[in-house]
């Protein structure tokens, strides 16, 4: 069964995002980049960045919304519980369903390899 993606899968606080930023490993990709740090927490987390450089707010909701669904669809593909933030590229809107999909499954196994 696939489950939601709840208000406890969410990273929210200043202080966590700054954490990720600083003691995070990256990696990138062509539509985005993904910066993932283990958390002791028992569940993975998501955060998801779309700059204005992305595009207005309906493109930006977009990348949200289908980033998040990667995340709920995939979350049992990741080994260990991490916190993850994913920094979406200016090209990310030009990037079909599939294409995203693609490249969330490579930098998932790129996490899993340097792990």
């Amino acid at each position: 069964m696939i489950e939601n993606y709840g208000p406890c899968e969410r990273i929210r606080k200043k202080t966590e995002f700054s954490g990720l930023y600083k003691r995070g490993r990256c990696a990138r990709g062509k539509y985005f980049n993904l910066i993932y740090l283990p958390n002791n927490l028992g569940h993975s987390r998501l955060a998801v960045v779309a700059s204005k450089k992305v595009g207005n707010a309906v493109h930006r909701n977009k990348i949200r919304r289908r980033a998040r669904e990667l995340f709920r669809r995939n979350k049992d593909l990741l080994i260990y519980p991490l916190d993850i933030l994913l920094i979406a590229k200016k090209d990310i809107r030009l990037a079909t369903w599939r294409d995203m999909r693609d490249q969330y499954f490579s930098a998932l196994q790129a996490i899993s390899g340097k792990n």
